[in-house]
């Protein structure tokens, strides 16, 4: 058999096991089985996985980071995206599905359980939890895709997951190159880590999963005040507190189960304040587990009263909560500290309710309070927009402050623990004292098709700087910008680069779009001749098919 024959039946493979997967899950959904869902893969994953795809395909990325909302479907865009990947038809391109690797440094039974019941047949013995890595026989990969959900949890140095893959040898960005290595990195709080992923350049790319119309989250529990500040259930009037607000007055005869975090030293004033209330409380921790089958029968037989489930490690990132299951929740507290992380209150309790049910709760169902810190979500839908911005996070390992980051641990994806990488500068400083120049703009950035850059590209110098004054004077008027433009023909030209070398690219376009997105005034290769005159630069890019202008002038 020859190879393009083989590289045929892997792909008839694994369109036959994901079929029969999707048919499984058809009859799954018609019979009731909660897990279930109206279609196995849906068309925004579908899409999401395509548009992945193309940036390792065309744009020749080793990475790619996907930053999601919680619940937002992150499990069938791995598997739509696996699919895609191994039955790609360039067969320079495709990947073998021996090779597929699904992990996470989570210690996560569960998560295993769930993406090994979802997968078609072919992948399932290639997902491993963070208990099973050793098992996941990553050394001699070739032409494979390596995917790390929730990559913010277990990717400290020398833990398990950096430990098996830098034995294996993935971590070498030659190694990736020579043997057509893959990366997809998975997660809705992973600000840290895309502050060490910049820093690999063109090698990497961000990409945000596309939120449906029918998805909720934190920013609407938010702006309905279903999410509330949560406050410390260590003293029996707290703990009074939350029960009779927040479930005994709130919902009255309208049974719930309402779900709070608790921990060895309060649990015992949890479960007091129950029992003064006449509210049933229950364990569900890894010591004391309620079984599935009766976990079940709490969340879908009829209730004769409230009952609080107290928690500890359950329920957490990467977990789902079915929403007939959410529509039998009320309260929900997570974990009250002084010092808050916030990707463990985002993935916490709130982020395991949210999800595809907006419709509910648009139409006027009763839910809530969740309670936890309002300024980690505040601080969160933030850094979600513009994760390098001029705001503000904190987590384990990572403070930033107004843009300013002030601890930064490093971590797998960090620039020294992957051989042979030329990291480039990090995001461009937030720090005030960098704009302190007053003749300093913010960068402006146009479309252009890549014919047209191109043309300009291959014109003599003086044609090039009339093509562009002419259109960066349109953009300017079409933006209230007219007396601006006006003076334009006054300015010098400092220079029209189309970066060619990496280095280049990240300190002329990178840098620069990034400073536009952020609304951050910024201005790069001013030397002393310029400083006191008025001028403007432009960047052809023709990777992105855009043209960037850079303004030195006084307002």
């Amino acid at each position: 058999m020859s190879e393009m024959e083989l590289k045929a039946a892997r792909r008839e493979n694994v369109l036959k096991h994901y079929a029969a997967s999707e048919s499984e899950n058809k009859l799954k959904f018609m019979e009731g089985d909660k897990k279930a869902t109206s279609e196995y893969i849906y068309p925004n994953q579908k899409e999401d996985a395509f548009n992945i795809m193309n940036q390792y395909y065309e744009h020749k990325r080793r990475v790619v980071s996907v930053v999601k909302k919680t619940k937002v479907g992150a499990d069938g865009l791995m598997i739509e995206l696996t699919k895609q990947m191994t039955t790609h038809l360039d067969d320079e391109f495709v990947v073998d599905p021996a090779n597929v690797r699904i992990l996470t440094g989570m210690s996560n039974e569960k998560w295993e359980k769930d993406m090994k019941e979802k997968a078609p047949e072919c992948f399932k013995k290639k997902i491993f939890h963070h208990g099973q890595l050793k098992r996941a026989e990553l050394r001699g990969l070739r032409d494979a895709l390596i995917i790390i959900d929730e990559l913010d949890t277990g990717d400290k140095e020398c833990q398990v997951l950096h430990n098996q893959l830098k034995e294996s040898g993935v971590l070498n960005v030659q190694y990736m190159e020579e043997n057509n290595i893959r990366f997809l990195f998975i997660s809705a709080t992973m600000v840290k880590e895309l502050y060490h992923l910049y820093k690999w350049g063109d090698l990497h790319h961000l990409y945000r999963m596309t939120i449906p119309e029918t998805y909720i989250g934190h920013t609407e529990f938010l702006q309905r005040n279903i999410i509330r500040e949560f406050y410390p259930l260590n003293t029996d009037e707290n703990v009074d507190k939350w029960i009779k607000e927040d479930i005994v007055e709130n919902y009255l005869n309208d049974f719930r189960i309402h779900i709070v975090r608790s921990t060895l030293k309060n649990a015992s004033s949890i479960q007091d304040g129950c029992i003064r209330n006449g509210i049933e409380c229950r364990n569900h921790t890894s010591s004391d587990k309620i079984d599935d089958s009766q976990l079940r029968r709490l969340f879908e037989d009829p209730l004769s009263g409230h009952v609080v489930l107290l928690v500890k490690g359950f329920f957490r990132r990467a977990n789902l909560i079915p929403n007939e299951w959410k529509l039998r929740i009320g309260a929900v507290h997570e974990l009250y500290t002084k010092v808050v992380d916030n990707n463990v209150q985002i993935q916490g309790l709130p982020g395991r309710m949210t999800g595809y049910w907006r419709n509910v709760i648009e139409n006027g169902y009763k839910t809530g309070p969740y309670r936890t810190s309002i300024t980690a979500v505040k601080q969160y839908e933030q850094s979600y927009l513009d994760p390098f911005g001029e705001n503000s996070y904190q987590c384990s390992g990572f403070k930033k402050k107004k843009g300013k980051v002030t601890l930064i641990d490093p971590t797998i994806v960090a620039a020294k623990n992957i051989e042979g990488l030329r990291p480039c500068e990090g995001p461009v400083s937030s720090d005030p004292e960098d704009d302190i120049d007053p003749k300093k703009n913010v960068p402006i950035v146009i479309p252009m098709t890549i014919d047209e850059i191109e043309r300009v590209h291959k014109l003599p110098t003086y044609k090039k700087r009339n093509i562009l004054r002419e259109l960066l004077k349109q953009y300017l008027r079409e933006n209230n910008r007219t007396a601006l433009a006006d003076r334009l023909d006054e300015f010098d030209v400092r220079q029209i680069t189309r970066p060619g070398t990496e280095s280049s690219r990240k300190k002329n376009i990178d840098d620069t779009v990034n400073a536009a997105r952020r609304n951050q005034s910024y201005c790069i290769n001013i030397n002393i001749n310029y400083r006191d005159k008025n001028s403007w630069q432009g960047i052809l890019d023709d990777r992105d098919n855009r043209v960037i202008f850079i303004l030195y002038c006084d307002p």
